[in-house]
């Protein structure tokens, strides 16, 4: 998390153990997609005795992880968890009986499970079971852990995020002097930082084709630190070349190109898989990839989490046709004056959208906080604080 969002109702020893139950849950090797990421403490005397951390569909869940590397330092502990245990019977048995089961005095939950198909009601089981269940516990970290499965009904669709950097004034880049003048950073490196946690959260990222001929970014999570709170996998990066006219991509690195179903040459086709590229062809409108197309095919090959980057053109497209579910907007405390900015609405069809900053769209902002010397703003297009309410008042199911 990049800011401490302490939860005041609750002790400082549960906000402590919580707060790294969540980091527990983040630093994992891989996405877990389509599970949520899940991370579980027991702590026995003020000291952290098991850990655990849920890798994924099939794979052990965090609590019965951290239970089973306490062992017998479990009896009387506390065992807290990002995410109710759950009490149905999926690819693994349910964990809440197995906590029951464990000699675990107190059991301290984030949220509650967001999958309305999931018939739950693991506190339910913990409690009859005579231990002490307490609710509510860094709810806002817990829920935003999970928000790209909390958002999307368990993944019945992708989540699609949308990263947008810019100055005060709404510029996207300096003006360039020529062509190959490489990256020009407007945020700082706290910011950049940021960014690559958010980009190893994300099965794809992607980018237009003009910021590929203009940046040539490597669209990577290499900032990311070893200790951050994301996977340790990297994104595939991909672009949107409707035609597949730019002769580039990512060497030795496979990469995507989401092209124009009519308008893509099968020999650019065959260029573009030569340099280790695959071609996922879309429907088109009004001459270009549309949005809401390659989100489909991009669901259909197996992607969850689709992350959107690149200059205002890309980003106009992606916020017309509603399918962004969550934009971040990271801006910079400079005045350009002049360089790339948003398309005008009234001379750029392929905007389609007079959607133009965050005030005028039909998101509702999660929260504002400052990374270095940059503001980054989080905007929802569901309201966070509707399902914080629900999941983390011990409603809903386990995971």
């Amino acid at each position: 998390m990049t800011e401490d969002r302490v939860d005041r109702g609750a002790s400082p020893e549960d906000n402590e153990f919580m707060a790294e139950a969540i980091r527990v849950a983040a630093r994992i090797p891989g996405r877990p997609w389509p599970n949520p990421p899940v991370g579980a403490l027991v702590v026995n005397d003020g000291r952290v005795v098991g850990r655990g951390a849920h890798h994924g569909a099939g794979s052990p869940h965090a609590e019965v992880l951290a239970l089973a590397d306490a062992g017998p330092r479990a009896a009387g502990a506390t065992l807290y968890c990002t995410l109710e245990p759950c009490n149905h019977h999926g690819r693994t048995p349910p964990c809440a009986p197995q906590v029951a089961a464990s000699g675990v005095r107190r059991v301290v939950i984030g949220a509650s499970d967001p999958n309305p198909k999931v018939c739950g009601g693991g506190a339910e089981v913990l409690r009859a079971a005579g231990i002490d269940v307490a609710m509510r516990v860094r709810g806002d970290d817990a829920l935003d852990l999970i928000w790209p499965f909390a958002a999307t009904s368990a993944f019945e669709r992708p989540f699609v995020l949308l990263k947008t950097a810019t100055s005060l004034d709404g510029r996207f880049a300096r003006p360039r002097v020529g062509p190959g003048d490489g990256p020009a950073y407007l945020t700082g490196l706290d910011a950049r930082r940021d960014v690559h946690r958010l980009r190893r959260w994300c099965d794809v990222v992607l980018v237009g084709e003009g910021t590929m001929r203009a940046d040539r970014p490597q669209l990577d999570g290499r900032l990311a630190g070893e200790g951050d709170e994301c996977p340790a996998t990297d994104p595939l990066p991909a672009y949107a070349d409707t035609d597949l006219s730019f002769d580039g991509g990512w060497p030795r690195r496979p990469y995507w190109v989401f092209a124009g179903r009519a308008s893509a040459r099968p020999d650019r086709q065959r260029a573009t898989e030569r340099q280790h590229g695959t071609v996922v062809l879309c429907d088109e409108r009004e001459g270009h990839v549309a949005p809401d197309a390659l989100v489909a095919e991009f669901a259909r090959r197996g992607g969850h989490c689709l992350m959107i980057e690149g200059g205002p053109t890309l980003a106009a497209a992606f916020l017309a046709s509603g399918v962004v579910d969550r934009w971040i907007s990271y801006v910079a405390p400079v005045v350009l004056g002049s360089g790339v900015s948003w398309p005008n609405p009234a001379a750029s069809d392929r905007a389609g959208s007079s959607i133009a900053s965050p005030g005028d769209s039909p998101f509702h902002v999660t929260r504002v906080e400052r990374i270095g010397c940059d503001t980054k703003t989080v905007l929802d297009r569901i309201r966070f604080a509707d399902p914080l309410v629900r999941l983390t008042a011990g409603e809903g199911g386990g995971h």
